[in-house]
């Protein structure tokens, strides 16, 4: 197995990203994105003006999405009400999304006049790995949470690194709903509806989560304005669903409460040691793309140490929610996976050795659907 299984680590240029973003907007339903994607790409293969503008990311790491982060600039830049040209073709705040040649044209060229009009801002602006901290991946949470529940039957304390502002901290004050089915609480702002697919289903346990510690490099108060405009930039403009899910789980964020800690991942996996009568569930979802090979080496040998610390009664587990490829592949690429300390002795999971990388399901990049599946061991490691 290579050190870079998922691609992380390669410098294709802008213009192969830019191109393969466009292919991942298409994929996953935006079309406003996917259009301005493929003109930028092919511009900056030309050696266009964008690419001048552009020329102090030109070689940034593939896994350090370039794109997405101009794609938000630009957004935030319309949310901000500096682009009027541009908002004319961004649903998020009315507008409406081209449906020609000529729409598609117009809206290109406002997107680029939005980020030459704003160069002196893009150092910034582009400062932040994407933090959209989609909800929609609470979907994926709260089965896990049920899993690791009936495994140890112990309440969880909670870390989830690279949380940005921690919503999906809440997933299980999130109600889900499956052909024939619901769980989580009635009355819950958050409702992701016809999510959950596969057998067997996650265990039909309620999880106890005593803690939750949101960590980041930057984190996100969603308390506050600059906060919920700073997620809300990296919101695809013509997927309205997720905007919606996006307010509701700010509703949510205001009854739970979740500790933001500001920290490097490592540095935190490090000062971590387990807790007595709980079992202490490290977590990451769309975060192990934005470290370099030497951090997530770093970051194993941590979880190692934390795992020889771990006992029957102060169990540790790694749960993992990664891209298992940076490729042209679209659908539930996002894999799913657990790895426990000592091995739990209630449920499927006690079939394991400890420490076994098990694949419990998959995802999509946003979070939707998971497909659940029985716990397999898989070559694929929780990196």
């Amino acid at each position: 197995m290579t050190s870079d299984p998922a691609g992380f680590e390669g410098r294709s240029g802008l213009a192969a990203q830019f191109a393969r973003q466009a292919r991942d907007c298409a994929d996953i339903g935006s079309g406003v994105y996917a259009d301005i994607c493929r003109s930028a790409s092919l511009e900056l293969a030309s050696g266009g003006p964008l690419a001048a503008l552009l020329q102090p990311w030109s070689d940034a790491r593939d896994g350090d999405l370039i794109p997405l982060r101009v794609l938000a600039a630009a957004h935030r830049l319309v949310l901000e009400r500096e682009a009027p040209a541009l908002a004319l073709w961004f649903p998020s705040v009315g507008g409406t999304a081209p449906v020609d040649g000529a729409g598609r044209g117009s809206c290109y060229e406002a997107w680029q006049e939005a980020l030459r009009d704003n160069a002196s801002r893009l150092p910034v602006l582009l400062s932040s790995p994407p933090q959209t901290n989609e909800p929609a991946r609470s979907a994926a949470f709260t089965g896990a949470f049920s899993i690791v529940s009936e495994a140890y039957r112990l309440p969880l304390h909670v870390h989830e690194v690279g949380a940005s502002a921690g919503l999906n901290l809440l997933a299980d004050r999130v109600r889900i709903t499956w052909l024939g089915g619901a769980r989580g609480p009635q009355g819950s702002p958050l409702v992701l509806e016809d999510v959950w697919t596969g057998d067997p289903l996650p265990p039909d346990v309620a999880p106890d989560i005593v803690a939750r510690v949101a960590v980041d490099l930057a984190p996100v108060d969603v308390t506050t304005t600059e906060g919920r405009l700073h997620l809300t930039s990296f919101v695809w403009p013509d997927q309205t669903e997720r905007f919606e899910r996006l307010r509701a789980a700010y509703e949510l964020a205001a009854t739970v409460p979740v500790e933001l800690v500001r920290a490097d991942v490592v540095d935190h996996l490090r000062s971590l040691e387990p807790v007595p009568g709980r079992v202490l569930v490290v977590a990451h979802s769309t975060t192990w793309i934005y470290l370099d090979e030497p951090a997530r080496a770093a970051a194993e040998v941590a979880f190692q140490q934390l795992a020889s610390h771990a006992g029957p009664e102060a169990p540790v587990v790694h749960l993992s929610r990664e891209p298992h490829a940076l490729d042209e592949r679209a659908g539930l690429d996002f894999d799913l996976i657990l790895r426990c300390w000592p091995a739990p002795l209630h449920g499927p999971l006690a079939a394991f050795p400890a420490g076994t990388s098990l694949l419990v399901g998959c995802t999509s990049a946003h979070g939707l659907p998971v497909r659940w599946q029985p716990p397999t061991e898989t070559a694929i490691t929780a990196l």
